[in-house]
């Protein structure tokens, strides 16, 4: 009869260890999880100097919504001399490739005769790119300038045209994307074709 109890007991406290074993494995599962992302969202920003706002329209080819290539015209906010236009752009289908592609023409009505242009190039040319949850937090974020450092241009009017043309040869006067994962690495980069 000893011998059955000391079995007994043995059959117990083994019994008794998986249990509590299991029931810590248990609460494991319960534990929260991180949220996934469940998209990433880009927003293009643009800025030219007021006077070339005027004197030019502005075509810009941008990966969009899902990324779609789209085409627009710009239409500025001006403030301080400064015209700005942005996009606000997201996708669900990871990766994704983000960027713009900017062309400048100089408008039919410009009076050019007599005129300096002060800067013919984009005074910021940058996108902001984010990894947002499926709680609607943010991830991660990404600054991206597509030009490093500061650019002027003085020409007379009457030359103006001649230099967009030129910049759009050599690819356009903004050009340049990347495809992002949905950890924020950056997986290629490239320009629009």
């Amino acid at each position: 009869m000893r011998k059955f109890l000391m079995t007994l007991a043995a059959v117990l406290c083994c019994a008794m260890t998986t249990t509590v074993f299991t029931a810590c494995s248990s609460d494991d599962d319960n534990t929260p999880k991180e949220p996934e992302i469940k998209g990433i969202g880009a927003v293009y920003f643009l800025s030219v100097t007021e006077q070339m706002s005027q004197l030019c329209d502005y075509t810009i080819t941008y990966y969009g919504v899902g990324g779609k290539l789209e085409t627009e015209t710009a239409t500025w906010s001006v403030n301080n001399g400064v015209a700005t236009w942005e996009k606000m752009v997201t996708s669900t289908i990871m990766p994704a490739t983000f960027g713009i592609k900017v062309s400048a023409n100089v408008k039919a009505s410009a009076q050019l005769e007599g005129v300096q242009v002060e800067n013919i190039y984009p005074i910021t040319e940058k996108m902001y790119v984010e990894g947002i949850t499926t709680d609607g937090k943010t991830a991660w974020e990404k600054n991206v300038p597509f030009h490093s450092g500061q650019r002027h241009g003085s020409i007379s009017g009457a030359k103006l045209q001649a230099s967009l043309d030129a910049m759009e040869n050599h690819g356009g006067m903004v050009n340049k994307c990347y495809t992002y994962d949905k950890d924020g690495r950056e997986i290629t980069s490239g320009s629009i074709q």
